[in-house]
C-alpha cells in the first residue's frame, strides 16, 4: 500500500526491464560521456544506462526509492545518487561542469512539463536529452503550427532544441499500468537559438491563453489591441489570425515589431 501511494504521489509508473533496455539503447551515449538521470525510481532504466557511460548521477525525490537504489547499485563506483527534488537541482552548474553529458529519465507524468522547461534553457551546454513522458505531452512538445497539439510549450521547446518522438510505449510496459500511452522524446540543442527572451515566452503564453480568440484579442491582456492589429496588417497577417496558425518565425517577427513599435 505504501508503495502504491508513493507512486501516485509522485506520478510514478515504473518501467518493465525489457522496455527499459530498449529505451537505454536509444540514447547515443559513448563510454566517455556522463549521464544525469531524473527520477530513477527502482533503477530499471539506470541498470542499462550505467554500462553506457563513465558516470551516472541519479536525482531522486522519493524517500522510498532511495534505499532501494543504494542497495541495488552499491557496487557500482560510477553511480552517484542525489536525494533531491529535481526542480531544485542546479542544472546550470552541473551542465557547466559536465559538458560531455546527457540527461535522461522516465519523467513523472505530473511533473514532465515543469522538468523539461527547467532543463531546456541549459541544453546548449550538454550533448542532448532523452525523456519518456505521456504521449500527449510528447505530441505537444513536437507539434508544429496548425496542428491541434500545437501550443506555447511547442514554441518554447522549438526555441531551444530540435525534438522528435523516438518510440511510443503502451501501458502494459509499466507497473502500475497508466491509463494513457507514453512516448520517448529526443532533444538536440540548436546551434543558434532564435529567441530566448523571457518576455517573448510571456508573449507566446498570452497568445495561446484563449485559443478560440484571435491573436489580437488574446494579446490584449499585455498589449494594446489597436497597436497589434496595425502591426498584423503591416506584416500582411489577417486581423483574424489565431496563435495556432503562426510558426515560431512568425511569432518572433510579430514580437519584435510589437516591442519596437
Amino acid at each position: 500500500m505504501f508503495d502504491l501511494k508513493t507512486r501516485r504521489k509522485f506520478g510514478q509508473n515504473f518501467l518493465s526491464r525489457e522496455m527499459s533496455k530498449k529505451i537505454a539503447d536509444d540514447l547515443p551515449c559513448s563510454a566517455q560521456d556522463q549521464i544525469l538521470e531524473i527520477g530513477p525510481g527502482h533503477g530499471a532504466l539506470t541498470e542499462w544506462l550505467l554500462p553506457k557511460c563513465s558516470k551516472l548521477t541519479a536525482v531522486e525525490i522519493d524517500n522510498f526509492c532511495i534505499p532501494k537504489l543504494q542497495e541495488k547499485f552499491k557496487n557500482n563506483k560510477n553511480f552517484n545518487l542525489v536525494h533531491k527534488n529535481f526542480l531544485q537541482f542546479d542544472i546550470e552548474s552541473w551542465a557547466k561542469e559536465n559538458p560531455n553529458s546527457w540527461i535522461a529519465g522516465n519523467l513523472p507524468y505530473n511533473m514532465a512539463t515543469a522538468i523539461i522547461t527547467h532543463i531546456l534553457p541549459h541544453i546548449s551546454k550538454i550533448k542532448g536529452c532523452m525523456f519518456m513522458t505521456q504521449a500527449e505531452v510528447a505530441e505537444r512538445i513536437t507539434a508544429k503550427a496548425k496542428n491541434k497539439s500545437y501550443g506555447s510549450l511547442s514554441v518554447f521547446c522549438a526555441c531551444h532544441a530540435n525534438s522528435r518522438i523516438i518510440r511510443l510505449i503502451s501501458p502494459e510496459h509499466f507497473n502500475p499500468r497508466p491509463k494513457v500511452n507514453s512516448a520517448t522524446i529526443f532533444f538536440e540543442a540548436l546551434k543558434s537559438p532564435p529567441c530566448t527572451d523571457e518576455s517573448f515566452f510571456a508573449f507566446v503564453k498570452a497568445a495561446f491563453s484563449q485559443k478560440r480568440k484571435t491573436l489580437a484579442n488574446s494579446l490584449s491582456v499585455l498589449y494594446n489591441k489597436e497597436k497589434t492589429l496595425h502591426i498584423l496588417k503591416d506584416l500582411n497577417f489577417s486581423e483574424n489570425i489565431r496563435a495556432e496558425e503562426l510558426s515560431l518565425e512568425n511569432f518572433i517577427t510579430i514580437f519584435k515589431r510589437i516591442c519596437l513599435f
